[in-house]
């Protein structure tokens, strides 16, 4: 029997694997970028439905709850994108200030 929260956890999952669909199918993602993200929120979904089936690996890594694993797991996943959206954007940010100062000088040579 699935409780509450499973409910909830499934049901978002579901909704987030479809919006990734939606999203690759108005080329918002290529073919590799939807797959990775619906493997993520498949794999969410396994892991609300089938907590107990990760227990070997939480003895392994001496975790008590597979909701810790699950919470460990995204605090990295979250560390990882923000580092390299901050990477990103300071790319971006260098190509504006780059063409800002090429339009600049164009203007100054008329």
């Amino acid at each position: 029997m699935m409780t509450i929260t499973q409910i909830i956890a499934v049901s978002f999952g579901l909704f987030m694997a479809y919006l990734t669909f939606l999203h690759f199918k108005r080329n918002d993602f290529n073919r590799y970028q939807f797959i990775i993200w619906e493997l993520l929120f498949i794999g969410f979904i396994i892991i609300t439905i089938l907590p107990d089936r990760f227990n070997f690996l939480l003895d392994r890594l001496g975790i008590a709850r597979a909701f810790d694993l699950f919470a460990i797991i995204a605090f990295i996943v979250i560390l990882f994108l923000t580092f390299y959206n901050y990477l990103k954007i300071i790319k971006i940010e260098k190509k504006i200030e780059t063409k800002t100062r090429e339009e600049a000088l164009k203007d100054l040579k008329k």
